[in-house]
């Protein structure tokens, strides 16, 4: 992610100007049109850490006649980013992905993938499928590891993935090679050379994305 991205908002793989996501939810014409945008905007607010993005949602909602969010709390504990920690991002895309049925969840990262692929030349060896297994170890559920992970990753494998690209027994065999020593203990965020971070941010991102404006 780049600075500048801070300033659009990912709408349905496309990056827009916050001002014309909110004109667009505005001009909707419609409630229940309006609101996919308004999702695209939390989702936004929460991973930049934007608190007022929240009072632009509000009008838009007022506008149709919807109920206001609650502010959050300005006293609650804050992250490093000045978040309040119980609605961060990621305690936020974590809790509601735990709160998904096996399948669902099975489906969730199909899709994600798939999108990984389509918008991205990031996925086009099998040694990818590390970073993949990084986000989810990390980001969503600390039960997966490299000796589960092929299980796993099969069974939310796109059925047209190219076979090329399909994870083997013998891919997580090489994932400590990939990564160096002093990191192979540490979250992929904290890691000090994780070889693949552009596939794992973007990753994460899309997840975020998917999550946030497709769970009410």
């Amino acid at each position: 992610m780049t600075k500048d991205l801070c300033e659009y908002v990912c709408l349905d793989g496309v990056y827009v100007k916050e001002d014309s996501v909110i004109k667009m939810a505005g001009n909707a014409g419609s409630f229940a049109v309006a609101e996919h945008y308004l999702c695209a905007l939390l989702a936004h607010g929460l991973m930049y850490g934007k608190a007022d993005i929240i009072n632009k949602v509000n009008e838009v909602r007022e506008q149709y006649q919807a109920l206001p969010y609650a502010k959050p709390d300005n006293h609650s504990p804050r992250d490093e980013y000045g978040r309040s920690r119980v609605e961060s991002v990621e305690f936020k895309v974590r809790k509601l992905y735990s709160q998904m049925s096996a399948e669902q969840q099975r489906e969730l990262l199909r899709s994600c993938l798939q999108l990984l692929k389509n918008q991205t030349n990031l996925f086009c060896r099998k040694q990818h499928w590390l970073g993949v297994m990084l986000v989810v170890r990390d980001r969503l559920d600390s039960s997966v590891n490299q000796s589960n992970f092929v299980d796993f990753a099969r069974s939310f494998t796109p059925s047209d993935w190219p076979d090329a690209l399909r994870i083997s027994k013998f891919t997580p065999k090489n994932f400590s090679r990939l990564l160096p020593a002093s990191d192979r203990m540490e979250a992929y965020y904290d890691m000090e050379d994780n070889p693949q971070s552009l596939l794992c941010d973007k990753l994460w991102e899309i997840i975020i994305q998917a999550i946030l404006t497709e769970i009410p």
